[in-house]
């Protein structure tokens, strides 16, 4: 014999009525206790709170800097007026017809002696200096070829420098690059016993001008 259950024995159909309702008892239940714990929790009051914090602190006392000394008082120089003694001897006075005339010349005034200013000496001017004539053919006739410097197959170029003065006259003789003692000396012997040459001039005028000049030495 097979049972048969009713429709409204059937609890299926009324599940989920049955969740929601115990969902709703159980936030309800959570809701009372929430509400109930908040009630017993003792209030206080921040502005007491905060008062009775800052009544606690203590503040230093206000510390004043001491003001700086005062500088020490400058010191007093003190000066002494010395009377310088004048005399009225041997005063002339200058008459208005001669201003000169009648007036004492001091003895004891030292004028002073300026050097007189150095002579440029140029490197280059409008007109250089020049020989007075051929400067090969003078060479030639008086150079003297050194015995010991002929002896050891000595010859080459020496290079002097030299200044011309403005009346033309030889100074300052130097030999720039040498070869042998014997040869360079020799170079600068000749170059002295040139006669004056003529002046080189610079605007208009006779300057100094230092001049290079090489020497050859060439054994036959």
């Amino acid at each position: 014999m097979v049972a048969k259950k009713s429709p409204e024995a059937n609890l299926e159909k009324k599940k989920s009525l049955y969740v929601l309702l115990g969902f709703v008892m159980v936030l309800s239940l959570v809701y009372i206790v929430f509400e109930w714990s908040q009630k017993d929790l003792p209030t206080y009051d921040k502005s007491q709170y905060l008062s009775n914090f800052v009544d606690d602190i203590v503040l230093p006392p206000p510390t004043t800097q001491p003001p700086p000394p005062p500088p020490p008082p400058r010191p007093v120089e003190e000066f002494k007026i010395v009377e310088k003694p004048t005399t009225t001897e041997n005063v002339a006075l200058k008459s208005e017809d001669s201003p000169t005339e009648g007036v004492e010349q001091p003895t004891n005034v030292k004028y002073e002696i300026r050097p007189e200013e150095i002579e440029e000496i140029h490197n280059f001017v409008e007109e250089m200096p020049q020989f007075k004539g051929d400067i090969m053919l003078f060479l030639s006739k008086n150079i003297k070829y050194p015995a010991l410097a002929q002896e050891l197959g000595l010859q080459g170029k020496v290079i002097c420098q030299f200044v011309v003065d403005k009346d033309g006259s030889i100074e300052n003789v130097e030999v720039v690059r040498g070869i042998d003692k014997s040869l360079d000396n020799e170079a600068i012997r000749v170059i002295k016993s040139m006669p004056d040459w003529k002046p080189g001039r610079m605007n208009g005028r006779t300057v100094k001008v230092k001049y290079t000049l090489p020497i050859y030495f060439r054994l036959m």
